[in-house]
């Protein structure tokens, strides 16, 4: 129990810090400290000690961050209903669906660097997060995603979708 005051003494500032910088929000940015540390706790005899604490924990807080951006979908208003169930919307909608469907099956086909990648940029990380979370360069996160974008424009122009 003293490990585990210790590591949460020694790691709660720098993590709480992480987590507000990410979340812009203090109230989340605790509640993602405290189930960041709840989840450590529950794993903690599945630690490998192949990185520091300090890395286990950060990759812990990133997770639940981005769980939490998956999650999170604001409920749509009644008007906003209405006005999605026009014909042309709902083309659209099937449409962008469609896209969407064969863009994550081509993405499939890359490494899971590069579909973390991908899923970063998506959810609002910016280069230097990913850079840092991949191991790599900012210029190189930054050029990995061009030459992904890319392949995926050239993969659906060739199938037609553009």
């Amino acid at each position: 129990m003293q490990q585990i005051a210790w590591i949460y003494e020694e790691h709660k500032q720098e993590l709480y810090s992480y987590l507000l910088w990410l979340t812009h929000d203090t109230t989340l940015a605790e509640d993602l400290l405290q189930e960041t540390f709840v989840q450590a706790i529950s794993s903690l005899e599945r630690f490998r000690k192949e990185s520091s604490v300090r890395t286990w924990l950060f990759s812990i807080a990133r997770h639940l961050w981005m769980k939490h951006l998956r999650d999170r979908k604001p409920a749509p208003l009644p008007e906003e209903i209405l006005f999605n169930l026009s014909e042309d919307t709902l083309q659209k909608q099937f449409s962008d669906r469609q896209i969407l469907k064969r863009v994550e099956q081509l993405l499939a086909q890359k490494d899971a660097r590069a579909r973390e990648i991908v899923k970063m940029r998506a959810h609002g990380y910016s280069y230097a997060e990913i850079a840092e979370h991949a191991e790599i360069s900012e210029s190189s996160a930054r050029v990995l995603l061009f030459r992904i974008r890319n392949w995926l424009k050239e993969q659906l122009q060739r199938e037609g979708y553009f």
